[in-house]
């Protein structure tokens, strides 16, 4: 029995390809992510929503830990006003005494920033030194102090001379342990009515030697003892 509407013809006739059904790799990538985007959108948002939780559990303080403080290598860590510092010998007294108006600690290099500084110091045989100077940079332990911003040193007078033998310049390292006094930019010395004015200046206290060097100039007063020391050009 034949079928009325005959055979069809072969073969078939493909449908025309449209956006709807050409394979997908044929379409721009906009149009695929717009298609894929609300598959991936549930994901994307649950982890969000992760990462902003341990965020937020990271920048929590806990409670059992104490908050601790970051001292900078230029900060000091205590300042202190009025203030004074004595070191004493195996003996007993003191040796020397650092005073200030104020006073800040630098950790990083153990140093002193004092303003208004003072500083007295007796040798073994009991003569007195004392410096000051608008500023002052010293270690630790005070072993070596660094006038600054105008300084003067003093000696006391002993036997035989005319007065107290005074240092003065813009800046002055006094070594206390060694008992010296150095400077190398321009220092005036004085003596009773004696003037030398020199570059540079090292002084021992042990032996009381004044070594001037540079272009030295001086007034010498004829009445008067000497320095006790020499002065090298």
């Amino acid at each position: 029995m034949e079928d009325d509407t005959g055979p069809l013809p072969l073969p078939l006739p493909l449908p025309p390809l449209t956006a709807a059904t050409a394979p997908e790799r044929q379409l721009p990538w906009t149009v695929r992510l717009r298609h894929k985007l609300p598959q991936y959108l549930p994901v994307l948002l649950l982890g969000a929503i992760a990462a902003a939780t341990g965020w937020l559990v990271r920048q929590t303080p806990s409670g059992d830990e104490a908050p601790s403080v970051a001292i900078a290598a230029s900060e000091p860590d205590y300042e202190m006003r009025g203030f004074s510092v004595q070191h004493y010998t195996r003996t007993g007294p003191a040796q020397g005494v650092i005073e200030g108006d104020r006073v800040r600690h630098f950790p990083a290099t153990d140093q002193l920033v004092i303003d208004g500084a003072r500083v007295r110091w007796t040798d073994a045989a009991g003569h007195l030194v004392r410096a000051a100077a608008p500023r002052a940079v010293a270690e630790g332990d005070g072993s070596r102090v660094r006038l600054e911003g105008g300084a003067r040193v003093e000696r006391e007078p002993v036997e035989g001379e005319p007065g107290p033998l005074v240092f003065t310049s813009e800046v002055m390292v006094f070594d206390t342990r060694a008992g010296r006094i150095r400077s190398d930019l321009p220092v005036r010395l004085s003596l009773g009515e004696s003037r030398f004015d020199a570059s540079t200046l090292d002084y021992d206290h042990t032996s009381r030697v004044v070594v001037l060097d540079g272009r030295v100039r001086g007034l010498i007063d004829p009445t008067g003892a000497g320095a006790g020391g020499r002065a090298d050009r």
